[in-house]
């Protein structure tokens, strides 16, 4: 319960951190459609977390309410086909544990997109934002 204490504030304050102007050159979101929406508003990713939109950096993703973590960090590049495997858990309210093997893919004919594999029939797929 304690680890789930130390979480809440951390991602709240990351996502209110980047409520405001994004100022990073990279930001993936689950919805290529929104990226126009999240760099230019007020509100940007708080807004679109809120909507149950999902953001992806090196160690996970998350909405405001979803939640996955994982190991090791994805390092990001489109150079070569690479595909790697990362272990971690993902989390809801309640709190609500599921441990996960994340496969990531990323593919030199589809720069900017990171697949993620977690047993369904098809990816969770993030596209890259450019501010």
């Amino acid at each position: 319960m304690m680890n789930r204490l130390l979480q809440l504030p951390a991602a709240l304050a990351a996502v209110t951190a980047l409520s405001g102007p994004l100022l990073a050159d990279q930001l993936y979101l689950d919805d290529a459609a929104a990226c126009d929406r999240v760099l230019i508003s007020e509100d940007g990713i708080a807004g679109f977390a809120s909507e149950g939109g999902l953001i992806l950096d090196g160690n996970g993703f998350n909405s405001m309410e979803y939640f996955c973590s994982f190991q090791p960090a994805i390092r990001f590049g489109w150079g070569t086909y690479s595909v790697s495997d990362h272990l971690g858990r993902c989390e809801l309210p309640g709190p609500q544990y599921f441990p996960q093997l994340f496969t990531v893919v990323m593919d030199p004919e589809q720069p900017g997109t990171v697949s993620i594999w977690m047993g369904d029939g098809e990816p969770l797929q993030f596209h890259a934002c450019s501010s």
